[in-house]
């Protein structure tokens, strides 16, 4: 009989555990799409701008510095790579903060580049401190998340996902860097 009863209750705990972590994992996972979801609407106004440039510029090294004063974070501006050119940046909000927002164009493309600080967004908590971006499809367009301290990033574009996904890596191990001296 109690060993009967232990075994139950022991089965009873595992279920409940499993169906918490499950919930949690699932809560995770919306928050995470929402996140995605905040970041296309987000490239979709950048794209969609009159003026998609406070400091239209190719260089990082004026992109970079526009920033001091009007965040108090650094992010890291990557500059051209292959195809991809840096057409500028722009202040916009990422879930009621701050975000600097950073424009490519890649071929016909719009790639837009968002950092944010990352403390408090639970979403990110799925994000690997190193290793692959989190990708994401929504919409059409893949988003790409990682972190590099307290800055977290996003990498939105309608290209082909696997060519966002390389993207991604280069630009999260520069971020992941720091600033280059030069």
């Amino acid at each position: 009989g109690g060993r009967v009863a232990i075994a139950s209750l022991a089965a009873l705990l595992v279920a409940v555990l499993g169906f918490l972590a499950g919930g949690a994992i699932q809560g995770r996972t919306l928050a995470t799409e929402r996140l995605a979801d905040e970041v296309v609407t987000d490239h979709l106004r950048s794209v969609a701008a009159t003026h998609p440039y406070d400091v239209p510029s190719s260089s990082s090294h004026e992109v970079k510095p526009w920033f001091a004063g009007r965040i108090d974070f650094a992010p890291v501006v990557p500059g051209d790579r292959g195809e991809l050119r840096l057409l500028g940046g722009s202040l916009g909000y990422v879930l009621d903060r701050k975000a600097a927002v950073i424009s490519y164009a890649l071929r016909r493309h719009h790639v837009t580049l968002l950092a944010f600080p990352r403390e408090g967004i639970a979403s990110l908590d799925r994000v690997p401190p190193a290793g692959a971006p989190l990708r994401i499809s929504r919409r059409g367009f893949t988003v790409a998340l990682w972190s590099a301290g307290d800055v977290a990033y996003a990498l939105v574009s309608d290209v082909e996902p696997a060519e966002l996904g390389r993207l991604a890596d280069d630009l999260a191990a520069e971020t992941r860097r720091g600033p280059t001296s030069g």
